[in-house]
């Protein structure tokens, strides 16, 4: 019987020539982890969520204000609170410092068309507010102006605006291959804060503008502003302290084919589950590609 024994020699060799096997292999080939945003190619209809979270002790950043809107394209009322948010949010100084989005009920109208495409979205916030009545609008998750008064409604503004807020938030958004990168930086001037333990990150995909040639409901109205599509990741959204650092996720089949993906704008805002405030809302810039 013939037992071949390698030399030392031979067993180096064999280990040379395997190390160099899997050097030669590993730069031929490029990997692209899915939660890469740099190298992913978006397909129709998928949103990628890029978030930045980092601390910045000099952090010195004005306060955005988030209105919510719940109103029905059946609502009479909603007349005349939809013109008090158009005038303020696109027609006045303080429209700037001001994200708004509508979410549309399901009373007096059942149909209304947009509430029955962000039904589980609007049906949770109605629900987190505890919403009767339309129209009614909740400014920074915590005040409640007559939503027909618009008086009490910039006063609610100014007032929050007053208020001093340790975040900062700037959304980017890209369209791209029928699909939307979002970017979201946010600071924070104590990223070791316990209160994270408290705030959500929400993302809102909001069309800024809804035209429908005829009146969807009752009220006679046509066109709408700000509404509501989806919220992401979920209507839980993002446990703030799980997110510093970079982070990435992919969802896919979000948009739907027949927004208007050059409308659908993101805002971003940090909520305290608890006490329902909202500490921050977005500045953002959309970049359309």
């Amino acid at each position: 019987m013939f037992i071949f024994i390698p030399t030392k020699r031979m067993i180096s060799m064999k280990k040379l020539i395997l190390t160099l096997f899997v050097i030669i292999f590993l730069s031929s080939c490029e990997t692209k982890p899915p939660t890469d945003p740099n190298k992913v190619v978006l397909k129709t209809g998928e949103v990628l969520v890029e978030i930045n979270f980092s601390q910045n002790s000099n952090l010195n950043t004005e306060k955005i204000i988030q209105l919510e809107d719940f109103a029905n394209v059946s609502c009479t009322p909603c007349l005349i609170s939809n013109k008090i948010i158009e005038s303020i949010s696109r027609n006045s100084e303080l429209g700037r410092r001001v994200n708004v989005i509508k979410f549309p009920t399901n009373f007096p109208s059942p149909v209304d068309p947009m509430y029955l495409t962000a039904k589980p979205f609007c049906d949770y916030r109605m629900s987190f507010y505890q919403i009767l009545f339309a129209p009614t609008i909740i400014v920074d998750g915590i005040s409640r102006p007559v939503p027909t008064d618009s008086n009490q409604i910039k006063q609610a503004i100014e007032q929050r605006l007053q208020t001093a807020t340790n975040f900062s938030i700037v959304v980017t958004s890209l369209v791209e291959n029928n699909g939307q990168k979002i970017i979201i930086n946010i600071e924070t001037n104590n990223i070791s804060s316990p209160e994270l333990e408290n705030l959500r990150l929400r993302v809102a995909l909001v069309e800024k503008e809804i035209n429908f040639s005829t009146p969807p409901g009752s009220n006679g109205e046509t066109k709408f502003y700000d509404v509501l599509r989806t919220l992401l990741p979920s209507n839980d959204g993002f446990l703030l302290s799980d997110l510093k650092g970079s982070h990435s996720f992919l969802f896919e089949n979000v948009i739907d084919s027949t927004w208007n993906l050059q409308s659908l704008t993101p805002i971003g805002f940090i909520q305290d589950n608890n006490t329902k405030e909202i500490v921050q809302s977005s500045s953002y810039q959309v970049i359309i590609k």
